[in-house]
């Protein structure tokens, strides 16, 4: 059997370059261009600025959540089309101020939403539970009819011919698709940065990295561009986006939320062994990551896709007991800095407050987590992602020659499966660690979930790499992270120095936090992270839930 290779076009890399962003900018309708000026550090105050939306389409775009807009759609207040229309076009604005989107098909997305209505309109009754809400999405997604570029040259022009199988699940749940958003080169470094559509910006702070691998579906959500979207996660891309730009998400166990047909940088079926990579939401607020998670799970996906698991959402029991939560303050190698310090202090403080149990843990074996992480990363060596940057002369991307994984040593299948093995003694040790807080806790039983940062430091500048274990760990594990907004930078309280670093990776880190740098970080969103046991999401759900209710 020969192997099978996405489609590419072989031509040089800049002429693709060139066309591919000619035709980027052609689907943006000539009447919402507008003037920007990206000369403010910070961009959110532009959609209600420049005058393109109306104050109709601003009061759907700012003011509601997806559950929340979802409701007024199935009251009739609004209708599917005038809410497609609105973030069309707030997507546009968040695209000439952020470059945050890849592919545009306003035309296809309000085409369905003239249909949705019409259905409704017919049967006075939804289509499904997403009826009518835009749903934007990774550039990793294939939607047929348009291009998965990826961020390399070689796929630009080479429109899929079918849809992801979460897009069609989300299609069948009422949703309407309407762009595609940027990623790195590779999407294994922690800047959205590629030699076709460039750099994102972040919108709180443009000074400050998008991240990355979701960074520009995290750009268009915190612009407001979009409520709710699909990313993808397999070190932190779903989970650093969100914490850098103070919005939600969760990295779901593999197996939970459809991924058939996602484009990848690895060659066709890397994706399905070793440490899978998994499809994740982001959104506005947690009721919508756990709401449109229930309505995937109760589309039946394994019925319709190889790599989703037969899980059911099945609500847990009504908590009879306080809970108990781990506590796990220091990633094994870079110091936490002030506010993220802080604000897990006072997080855990208020917690205590209210009753609830809480637990000191470490992040066993963060160092052999994470090694192992890196050696199933490295498998190829980079070889297929050079092989596709080859075929149009494309150079590797700065973040990736600086602080990339590849290119490096192509490892043989025997190495494969040393890791693998490795791999699973440290899930059974995991498990056996979070069984034995049992001895730690006041009901005698394990703890309900783990409390963290996702990362030791905050939002960093571009192209300044900074290593953290506290977001693989939970991926080679395949344990499901979420993440919440818990405070902000607050200078009354943070504005600290750090005691000496522990290390060259812990020095780099206490640089984004040095004086004359981190006043510009004053009123910064922090968040942390809410870790559960493996394929447990509606039980992580229950506890972050009841977390907020003290928060």
């Amino acid at each position: 059997m020969k192997p099978i290779v996405f489609p590419f076009t072989e031509k040089p890399y800049q002429e693709l370059v060139d066309a591919k962003l000619a035709q980027r900018e052609s689907k943006i309708p000539a009447e919402w261009k507008i003037e920007v000026d990206l000369s403010p550090v910070n961009l959110l105050h532009v959609p209600s600025t420049c005058g393109l939306l109306s104050a109709r389409e601003l009061e759907i775009t700012d003011n509601y959540d997806s559950v929340g807009l979802l409701t007024e759609i199935a009251k009739g207040t609004y209708t599917s089309k005038e809410v497609t229309i609105a973030f069309c076009k707030r997507a546009a604005i968040a695209q000439q101020c952020l470059n945050c989107l890849t592919e545009i098909f306003f035309d296809r997305a309000i085409e369905r939403a003239e249909w949705l209505d019409a259905e409704f309109a017919r049967t006075g009754e939804t289509v499904g539970p997403l009826h009518g809400l835009p749903i934007s999405l990774k550039d990793s997604m294939s939607v047929a009819g348009e291009d998965s570029v990826v961020g390399i040259a070689a796929y630009c022009f080479q429109p899929e011919k079918e849809n992801s199988v979460v897009v069609d699940i989300l299609l069948k749940l009422g949703a309407v698709m309407y762009v595609k958003t940027n990623v790195p080169q590779s999407m294994m470094v922690p800047d959205t940065d590629n030699n076709v559509f460039g750099i994102t910006r972040n919108p709180i702070q443009k000074e400050l990295t998008a991240s990355g691998s979701s960074g520009g579906l995290a750009a268009l959500i915190k612009f407001r561009g979009s409520l709710l979207g699909i990313g993808t996660d397999v070190g932190g891309s779903i989970r650093v986006p969100a914490y850098t730009h103070g919005v939600y998400s969760i990295k779901p166990s593999s197996g939970r939320v459809p991924y058939h047909n996602v484009k990848g940088y690895l060659e066709p079926g890397a994706e399905t062994a070793g440490i899978l990579c998994v499809n994740a939401p982001m959104a506005v607020s947690v009721r919508d990551l756990e709401f449109v998670m229930k309505c995937m799970s109760d589309a039946e996906p394994w019925l319709y896709d190889p790599s989703c698991q037969y899980l059911p959402w099945i609500e847990p029991k009504p908590l009879e007991r306080k809970l108990a939560i781990g506590v796990i303050r220091f990633d094994t190698e870079v110091q936490t800095l002030p506010p993220i310090a802080r604000v897990l202090d006072e997080t855990v403080e208020k917690l205590k407050a209210a009753g609830h149990d809480i637990v000191e843990l470490e992040l066993y074996l963060a160092p052999e987590i994470s090694e192992n992480a890196v050696n199933h990363f490295k498998v190829d060596g980079g070889a297929f992602l050079l092989s596709q940057l080859a075929i149009t002369g494309e150079p590797l991307t700065v973040a990736n020659q600086n602080g990339g994984l590849y290119p490096d040593i192509k490892r043989g299948l025997s190495d494969f499966y040393a890791y693998c093995s490795t791999r699973a003694e440290l899930q059974l040790a995991w498990l056996k660690y979070w069984e034995a807080t049992a001895g730690k806790t006041k009901s005698g039983l394990p703890v309900d979930a783990l409390l963290l940062p996702i990362q030791s430091f905050p939002p960093r500048p571009e192209g300044f790499m900074i290593r953290s274990h506290f977001s693989r760990t939970w991926n080679n594990l395949d344990y499901p992270g979420l993440i919440f907004q818990a405070g902000k930078v607050d200078f009354t309280k943070d504005d600290k120095e750090m005691p000496p670093p522990l290390n060259d990776m812990d020095a780099r880190a206490q640089s984004t936090w040095a004086k004359g740098v981190r006043e510009r970080l004053d009123g910064f969103p922090i968040a942390l992270q809410l870790v559960g046991q493996r394929q447990m999401e509606p039980k992580l759900f229950q506890t972050m839930n009841e977390i907020n209710r003290v928060l």
